[in-house]
C-alpha cells in the first residue's frame, strides 16, 4: 500500500515564509485547524483534494517538496 505524508517541516518552513499560523493556513483553504494538525502528526493522510489545496495555496513549492511517499512491504 502506498501511503502520502506531510513532510512537516517543509510545511512549517513554507508558512513561516508567508508568515502565516497553521489556523491562518488551515482557514485559507477551508480545512479545520485541528484536522490539518492530524495530517503534520501522521495520525491521518492528505486526501487528494487537500494537496492539492496546499499545492495552490503554496504555488512556489512542488509535491515533492511538502509531501513524503511511502510504500508499504509485502503489499502493506
Amino acid at each position: 500500500m502506498i501511503k502520502v505524508r506531510m513532510n512537516r517541516q517543509a510545511f512549517q518552513i513554507a508558512l513561516a515564509k508567508l508568515n502565516l499560523s497553521q489556523r491562518e493556513f488551515a482557514a485559507k483553504i477551508g480545512f479545520s485547524r485541528s484536522h490539518l494538525s492530524f495530517i503534520l502528526s501522521g495520525k491521518r493522510e492528505p486526501s487528494p483534494a487537500l494537496r492539492r489545496l496546499i499545492l495552490e495555496n503554496l504555488k512556489e513549492y512542488k509535491f515533492d517538496d511538502l509531501f513524503i511517499i511511502e510504500e508499504g512491504k509485502n503489499g502493506d
